[in-house]
């Protein structure tokens, strides 16, 4: 009678575990809920400007790239223009064009392969396709996390770690036994018990990488696909994600078991796949397993990132372009004060207009009134400036120029916090050029209305020093300005450009097209008139303007 006996008591103590343990785990940390709270379904493709960036981060001037400052990447709004171009299927694509929009090139050579890869896949869509649906099983926002489990600190290897195939075949051993050997159910609980005891205290210090885990099946999927395109350009990463996904092959047996999403699956399959990881431990066997396995191969792994990047970088470049009214791939020249670009727009301004411009041994200063358009201008050079020696494409019919590092001072703000006025922030800003023009690189200085913020007579003897400066050698500054000063101070050094308004109507009107030479409009009071200020405050407007120009003329003719 003992036998039975002691059968039912197993039973009993058994059911009760299973009846309490999920009221003990909703009470604590427990490791149930980390790994639920880690498996959040994707519903779209959500923007985590923090997380795409991560790799970036990591490296940000590998391969002999030189990476945009924060201040320059803010001032051309460089963010939304990733966006607005992002056309990769897979989140390590999405984190790796990051890192390539982020890293300007200074090597032809590296440009051009990229664009030869970009046509292939554009020239044959059924290879595109294969791509675009290989790379596909990466878009859930977990496969972003991929990065911490190749390029992160691992988490240490538990000391006793070899115990933990050996309970799981203990636990299993012991239930197969107990029809023959009722004694076999105590031995079992006393193991869940101890399973249970591992999964407390070892999952919540692994939680991080569970959602890299769950993504690693999707990964060496993906690469075994993409392993097969025939694309000349990228045979090189073809074969290193063949090779990669052959040599990780026993991983995806370990991680499949990862993969499974209770939230997504009946409450018996739910419950069932929750028990057996919490008293058998094999999510935590394959999890030790799959960070061995990787910790023991990293570079290899590494490789089949940056590959997969690569792969999915040249079919998003493919895809972008054509979605482009105009593109060009530049052509690039020696070291030399010149540029020329043809019809140049703005990836973000649907239906821009164009603009052309021809710069030959000067650098260039553009006056206009506000909301002509010289602002954007200034932008939009630096923004295909950025795209040339990047994804070697330009949003213009041509762009003909030596390769450039571009940095700018165009944004700026007082700080209430950092109790900074808007002078200093700008001299600041500014100084920073400064000190980029003592490296002796050839750069693209983007200004907008330097030093605003204190009087006009410092700001124009300030702005006129700097200037004068930046212009020196090969750099080429491009200034927009409402400082008219500065034309005659600058004459012969810098060539005069401008945007012009008309006064219609209303209001103003623009046709936002650049013109040559200095600006000969004087709009400003004519718009108070429209606007329909009172003709007395018009007139003195009009009495001080004739006043500074006679002062001038006296000042002059001193």
């Amino acid at each position: 009678m003992a036998h039975p006996a002691i059968l039912a008591i197993g039973v009993l103590v058994l059911g009760a575990l299973l009846l309490l343990l999920p009221r003990f785990f909703s009470r604590s940390k427990d490791a149930l809920q980390v790994v639920r709270g880690l498996r959040a379904l994707r519903s779209s493709r959500y923007v985590d400007m923090d997380l795409i960036a991560a790799y970036h981060r990591r490296f940000p001037d590998e391969d002999g790239s030189e990476p945009i400052d924060d201040r320059t990447w803010r001032d051309l709004d460089l963010d939304e223009v990733f966006l607005s171009l992002d056309c990769t299927a897979s989140e390590p694509g999405r984190q790796y064009l990051y890192h390539c929009l982020r890293g300007p090139r200074f090597s032809a050579d590296s440009l051009t392969r990229l664009d030869r890869a970009a046509r292939s896949l554009a020239a044959d869509d059924a290879a595109a396709t294969q791509a675009r649906s290989a790379l596909g099983a990466l878009s859930d926002p977990r496969a972003a996390r991929l990065h911490d489990l190749l390029f992160g600190e691992l988490p240490c290897r538990p000391r006793f770690w070899w115990l933990f195939p050996c309970l799981t075949a203990a636990a299993l051993t012991c239930l197969a036994l107990v029809a023959v050997w009722p004694r076999a159910a105590l031995v079992w609980l006393g193991i869940c018990v101890v399973n249970v005891g591992v999964q407390v205290f070892y999952k919540p210090r692994v939680k991080r990488f569970i959602p890299a885990l769950h993504e690693l099946p999707a990964f060496l999927s993906a690469s075994r696909a993409l392993g097969t395109l025939s694309i000349a350009d990228l045979a090189d990463e073809c074969r290193v994600l063949r090779e990669g996904a052959r040599s990780f092959g026993s991983l995806r047996l370990a991680t499949r078991w990862l993969m499974f999403e209770p939230e997504q699956a009946n409450e018996i399959a739910s419950s069932l796949y929750e028990y057996t990881n919490l008293l058998f431990l094999l999510d935590v066997n394959a999890f030790v397993f799959a960070t061995e396995t990787i910790r023991n191969s990293r570079e290899a792994a590494r490789g089949m990132f940056v590959a997969l990047g690569y792969v999915d970088v040249a079919q998003s470049l493919a895809a972008w372009r054509r979605t482009l009214p105009r593109w060009c791939t530049p052509e690039f020249t020696p070291a030399r004060k010149a540029l020329h670009v043809e019809t140049l727009s703005h990836p973000l301004i649907a239906d821009a207009v164009e603009n052309s411009l021809v710069v030959d041994g000067a650098s260039v200063l553009i006056t206009g009134s506000n909301m002509s358009g010289k602002t954007t201008f200034v932008r939009t050079l630096g923004v295909n400036a950025v795209l040339a020696q990047t994804l070697n494409t330009a949003c213009a019919s041509a762009w003909r120029g030596p390769m450039l590092r571009v940095r700018t001072s165009i944004q700026r703000a007082d700080s209430l916090v950092a109790g900074k006025s808007y002078y200093l922030s700008e001299v600041e800003s500014v100084l920073t050029l400064v000190r980029a023009k003592e490296s002796g690189q050839q750069h693209l200085f983007l200004l907008d209305e330097i030093f605003r913020g204190t009087n006009t007579t410092e700001r124009v003897a300030a702005a006129y020093a700097v200037l004068a400066f930046l212009n020196t050698g090969h750099d080429l500054a491009i200034v927009a300005t409402h400082d008219l000063e500065l034309l005659e101070l600058l004459e012969g050094t810098y060539a005069m450009h401008h945007f012009r308004e008309q006064v219609a109507g209303n209001g103003l009107t623009f046709d936002y097209l650049i013109q040559p030479g200095a600006s000969s409009t004087r709009n400003a009071i004519e718009l108070l008139k429209v606007m329909r200020y009172p003709d007395s405050l018009v007139a003195d407007a009009l009495a001080a303007v004739e006043w500074q120009r006679d002062r001038g003329r006296r000042d002059a003719a001193l």
